[in-house]
């Protein structure tokens, strides 16, 4: 590994030299590139040591990179983008609960997100992909937010080919074409792969750009959430035939899902370094929430080794497998065990833009870590609050190695282990080759740009520090929670799978129990379903899901799509 922090000191070297020589006016930002999977579990990558799913391009960035150990995100969707978005815990602004539906009159409330701030330090800002925060309005929707263009959906689940969101609130069958550019129907990708359509569309952008401007591109896609009733998740059939070594059909499927997903990276990627803008770029990956290995939005994802799925507080709903990659970046590629959430990243990507970080709002959770992260000192991050649902009746804080839990969990089936290893059918899983990684399409054009790679025996051994291992994880975990006032404590450092129960010092329950009691007199209700299946109705506007609100209130919108 020490070629590769060589060949990083001299690259920072050349950097700090070009900004000496250069006035301030001259230094451009970097650019940002923010890509979201969804609904994708720790084990769906192969840098946490899985083979089973190949992740060649994600892997290349993580290993020429950091790879983030210790980054949480919030259970579900819609809190995990508001929190991004905001860059406050989703208390605060009353998106805690469950997912908005595409029926219901609610979005996130009024104020600046994160493309706001950015576009105040010169940013063109492009959303593709996965929206979630509301539409019912047209204020709501991502143009009106801070983007400069979008093309996607504006709810959260919809079919891989049609882009047809299908849901029956209170048995009323609503059913409706929901993929958008800007406010424009955008017709002309029926029947094409999501993952490409808006790979596609990021790739344009990144091509058309203009370079004397930092782009920041928010690439949310839909992989892997399960998506039409009728086939939750699917891919191009050639892909999906890549991984006839996965006995469960289901999880074949889902490879293949994944599989298009890592394949995006790697097209995206390449486009940044055929514009000159790679060597000047920060890219991060991350899911919005651990995978749904069961229930009712099943995709077949794997959260191995830890506790719990999508909408449960244990590990495997909140902590993502996560990186960040940055030829600005020092001391790389490594493993980071800095502790990080969701909030952290509008305040780190405003300080790595030039920003001056104590002019955000003072009401912000996040915290930037773009100096830790540079330098690969101690995160200034001590603490995350992982959710309160009031409703519910749970809630979680993580305070140094310490997390506790509390209150029964979304998901019944999530108090225990599921999910794939990756370890099944070991005759006849291909064998992780870090040569794949370096002929990816992100694997050369970071070699590319760093002037070098990071060699194949470092590769594994990052991939050994980033796999987590319980090898005495039980059956079934020995702490339940049965009731609103029962809780689990762990040292999440020394048990990351939440398996046993231990001795906790009183001091540290109490502290726990106060500061998640804290968190909790300080909440903001959540918002209530507000459903309106009637006036939201895609039949009433030409079969098309719009800002049903705006339109109900003035038709003559030209986003209205009025059935004649």
């Amino acid at each position: 590994m020490e070629r590769s922090q060589n060949m990083h000191t001299v690259l920072l070297l050349a950097f700090a030299c070009l900004l000496a020589t250069s006035s301030s006016a001259d230094t451009k930002p970097p650019n940002i590139i923010f890509i979201l999977a969804d609904d994708m579990g720790w084990n769906d990558v192969s840098f946490h040591g899985s083979n089973q799913i190949p992740t060649p391009n994600i892997d290349a960035l993580a290993y020429h990179g950091i790879i983030l150990n210790n980054h949480y995100v919030l259970p579900i969707c819609t809190p995990s983008r508001a929190a991004f978005m905001t860059g406050k815990y989703p208390i605060r602004t009353g998106e805690q609960g469950t997912p908005m539906d595409e029926h219901e009159g609610r979005g996130l409330a009024n104020g600046t997100l994160l493309p706001g701030y950015l576009k105040q330090l010169g940013y063109v800002t492009r959303a593709v992909g996965k929206w979630h925060l509301g539409f019912h309005e047209v204020e709501l929707t991502p143009t009106y937010r801070g983007f400069d263009s979008f093309l996607g959906h504006w709810g959260g689940s919809i079919g891989y080919f049609d882009f047809i969101v299908q849901t029956t609130p209170d048995g009323k069958e609503l059913n409706g074409y929901i993929l958008w550019k800007n406010l424009t129907t955008a017709w002309e990708h029926a029947g094409r792969y999501s993952t490409d359509v808006y790979t596609e569309e990021a790739e344009r952008l990144i091509l058309e750009h203009d370079t004397e401007r930092p782009l920041f591109l928010y690439l949310a896609h839909q992989a892997c959430h399960s998506g039409d009733p009728a086939a939750p998740v699917t891919a191009p059939q050639d892909t999906i035939n890549k991984f006839l070594y996965i006995s469960d059909p289901n999880r074949r499927i889902y490879a293949g899902v994944v599989s298009k997903l890592d394949e995006s990276v790697g097209r995206v990627v390449a486009a940044l370094q055929s514009r000159g803008m790679l060597e000047n770029s920060i890219i991060v990956f991350t899911p919005d929430n651990g995978a749904p290995t069961t229930g009712k939005t099943a995709n077949w994802g794997s959260n191995y080794p830890f506790r719990g799925l999508k909408a449960t507080l244990w590990e495997g709903g909140v902590r993502s497998p996560a990186l960040v990659w940055s030829p600005l970046l020092q001391n790389t590629p490594r493993v980071s065990h800095q502790l990080m959430h969701v909030t952290d990243w509008l305040p780190t990507f405003y300080a790595a833009a030039g920003g001056n970080v104590s002019s955000l709002p003072e009401d912000l959770d996040g915290v930037s870590l773009w100096d830790a992260l540079v330098t690969n000192s101690e995160s200034p991050r001590t603490e995350v609050l992982l959710n309160i649902d009031e409703k519910v009746g749970n809630g979680a804080i993580r305070i140094g190695e310490w997390k506790l839990v509390k209150g029964v969990q979304n998901n019944a089936a999530g108090a225990g282990y599921l999910g794939a290893s990756g370890t099944e059918n070991n005759r006849s899983t291909p064998a992780y080759g870090p040569q794949q990684v370096l002929a990816s399409p992100a694997g050369q054009a970071v070699s590319s740009v760093l002037g070098g790679s990071t060699s194949p025996e470092d590769m594994l051994g990052l991939r050994s520090q980033a796999t987590v291992s319980c090898p005495d994880r039980p059956q079934t975990p020995l702490c339940q929670l049965l009731n609103s006032s029962d809780v689990c404590v762990y040292n999440i450092t020394q048990d990351p799978c939440e398996a046993v129960d231990v001795e906790v010092p009183e001091e540290v329950l109490s502290m726990l129990v106060e500061r998640l009691e804290e968190f909790w007199q300080q909440l903001t209700p959540q918002e209530e379903s507000n459903s309106h299946p009637d006036i939201a109705d895609p039949a009433r506007w030409n079969y098309t899901w719009v800002p049903w609100s705006t339109c109900n209130a003035d038709s003559s919108h030209s986003f209205c799509n009025v059935v004649d």
